[in-house]
């Protein structure tokens, strides 16, 4: 799965026959999604993803909407992430190489960081150069970047 698997879908509630919102977001704390940022007439909200009926096609069902947190702000937790910060970090290897920004993430269907893509900045896309760097090669996901592992030797 990833990130456009779930931003921008609405999120409908089952018990109550409504759209709530649209999802405007992922959080993460570390690697491991925790769940969805919502955005509706209520302002915005979190979604747990524990709490998440299916992720169909066309939309996110949930049991209803009293399953969204409105009142708990942007994050819950401190070390939690959404993915605009993430793509702000820079991601160096070991050996001390830039490999550019996260870009984008491939999840398993629990949510689990199975892979992040990296990008060098190019010119209006022309010259960028992508990296596909496992999720066990992570060390830390900083404030400041995030660190990986060398690459293995082929």
């Amino acid at each position: 799965m990833k990130e456009n698997d779930f931003v921008g879908k609405p999120v409908v509630s089952m018990s109550d026959g409504a759209k709530i919102g649209k999802v405007r977001d992922m959080v993460f704390k570390g690697l491991d999604l925790t769940s969805l940022v919502v955005n509706g007439e209520r302002g915005e909200g979190l979604l747990p993803i524990g709490l998440i009926g299916t992720n169909g096609p066309d939309a996110i069902t949930i049991e209803s909407y009293t399953v969204v947190d409105w009142n708990a702000g942007r994050l819950q937790d401190p070390d939690s992430r959404n993915t605009h910060d993430l793509r702000k970090l820079s991601v160096v290897d070991a050996d001390g190489n830039m490999l550019g920004k996260m870009h984008e993430l491939t999840m398993n269907a629990k949510g689990r960081v199975e892979d992040i893509t990296v990008r060098t900045e190019g010119v209006f896309g022309i010259g960028a150069h992508e990296t596909l760097v496992a999720a066990s090669r992570v060390r830390a996901i900083g404030s400041d970047m995030i660190t990986v592992e060398k690459a293995p030797k082929h």
